[in-house]
């Protein structure tokens, strides 16, 4: 039980998160980087390409430089969220528990999706298969990190901390505004979707199950479980 208690707790914490997603990110870009060759024109999650064009307004550019500046940018605040938090015990065996668990919900969301009709949560790309399976990776990465820890955690601060509304109040419309903006951006740009309802509420209750994963489970089990279900439909 003890065991278990540690496990969770530790599994949902940023530093754990961290590092449980630094191998997917090197992968992705390496991934890229092949595909490339070129930091200003190339193919690139939308995600991925929108954290990009904010950085070159402060001319931050290249391959690796502005998935540096993320990583540094998560160190940062994670250790100001949790310097508080105990970490004298690490546990490297937690991470393929957290790989499992992972799989675990891509399965569940792909049970979901699969009832209701097939459909990929990223937009659909003129791209082959190698390059999807880049692309699944950076969802992962980059959608999770827009969608739910920057929208999430900022609208929870408005709305907790400025507004005063109570925590479940916070919550749960923080939740229902982000997986809205999570669904609405599948249909922008040139290799965006056609909109339609169904995918876009299939797309919205997604969003809604990765936001309470990531508030429940933390930021690297819901990366993880949004690639691995991008991977499943990519690959099968």
């Amino acid at each position: 039980m003890r065991l278990f208690k540690n496990y969770y707790k530790l599994s949902k914490s940023p530093i754990y998160s961290i590092f449980f997603i630094l191998p997917l990110i090197i992968i992705y870009e390496i991934l890229l980087f092949s595909f490339n060759h070129s930091d200003i024109i190339g193919m690139r999650n939308g995600a991925d390409a929108l954290l990009r064009q904010f950085f070159a307004l402060f001319n931050i550019y290249g391959f690796y430089l502005v998935g540096f500046v993320v990583l540094i940018g998560l160190f940062i605040s994670y250790y100001f969220q949790s310097k508080h938090e105990n970490f004298d015990i690490f546990m490297s065996r937690f991470y393929l528990l957290m790989f499992l668990e992972s799989m675990i919900y891509a399965i569940i969301l792909f049970i979901f999706v699969e009832k209701i009709g097939d459909i990929f949560l990223m937009p659909t790309t003129i791209a082959g298969k190698r390059q999807l399976i880049a692309l699944s990776m950076g969802a992962g990465i980059y959608e999770e990190l827009i969608f739910r820890v920057v929208l999430i955690k900022a609208g929870i601060f408005l709305l907790k901390d400025i507004f005063r509304f109570s925590g479940w109040v916070s919550n749960i419309g923080t939740v229902l505004f982000a997986s809205f903006i999570f669904a609405v951006f599948h249909y922008i740009g040139i290799y965006g979707d056609e909109f339609n309802i169904i995918s876009f509420s299939i797309r919205f209750s997604a969003g809604i199950f990765l936001s309470i994963l990531f508030l429940l489970r933390g930021y690297g089990i819901a990366v993880y479980t949004h690639s691995i279900y991008d991977l499943v439909i990519v690959i099968f």
